[in-house]
């Protein structure tokens, strides 16, 4: 006799139960990759709650566009703000991750192509700013100031923590970072950014988990 799986609510309805305020991500649901419903709420809430006047939120680690549309719908209300996305786009990161990335690669083509169409059917391109690239390399010229950084690029020790090193000290005082991934049975550079550079610190505020994902405040001096 064979055992009838559970009956689950699709991600979509999950969403709109939440509040009919969040049909403005549903664009989210059809995208591929890994991101919860509460994730999802919690990036668009982060990029709505910040500063009217041009907001900067940058993405390390973009895969097809899931987190940025959520991100983007955020800012969307906002006067200029800006999304900047980065990604090598070639479907490269760590070991654990490589081979289920080059897998599903393989099946849409150019992983940017895919990534701006994401964008426009959502409606946000014109908010996003594409940078095509390693982060350590693009990281080297940045100047401007960050009011939210969300990490969720290679997960390796090494990747994971050089990404925080980079680009946290960007992150203006008032300003958020968000490690995707920080709990994660085969993933542990995330979690041990939060344990070993974030955790100590002080100037890292109003810390808190949803699902896998990690949010911190840097302190207002």
């Amino acid at each position: 006799m064979q055992t009838k799986k559970p009956w689950r609510l699709g991600t979509r309805a999950q969403l709109l139960l939440r509040g009919l305020r969040y049909s403005r991500i549903l664009p989210y649901t059809s995208i591929d990759g890994w991101l919860t419903v509460d994730e999802a709420i919690t990036l668009y809430e982060l990029a709505r709650a910040l500063p009217h006047e041009r907001p900067l939120v940058v993405e390390i680690g973009c895969w097809q566009g899931k987190s940025s549309v959520c991100l983007a719908r955020g800012l969307q209300p906002k006067n200029h703000g800006r999304l900047c996305c980065i990604d090598p786009f070639d479907a490269t990161g760590d070991t654990a991750s490589q081979d289920l990335y080059a897998d599903r690669a393989r099946s849409v083509g150019s992983l940017r192509e895919v990534f701006e169409q994401n964008l426009r059917d959502a409606g946000v391109h014109d908010l996003v700013d594409v940078r095509q690239g390693l982060s350590q390399d693009l990281a080297r010229d940045w100047r401007e100031p960050i009011d939210l950084l969300f990490l969720d690029g290679d997960h390796s020790d090494e990747a994971a923590r050089r990404d925080f090193d980079d680009w946290s000290k960007h992150v203006r005082p008032g300003g958020f970072v968000v490690l995707h991934d920080a709990v994660h049975p085969v993933h542990t550079g995330p979690r041990r950014v939060v344990e070993q550079r974030i955790t100590p610190d002080p100037s890292w505020v109003d810390r808190r988990q949803v699902d896998s994902m990690f949010v911190a405040r840097k302190a207002c001096q």
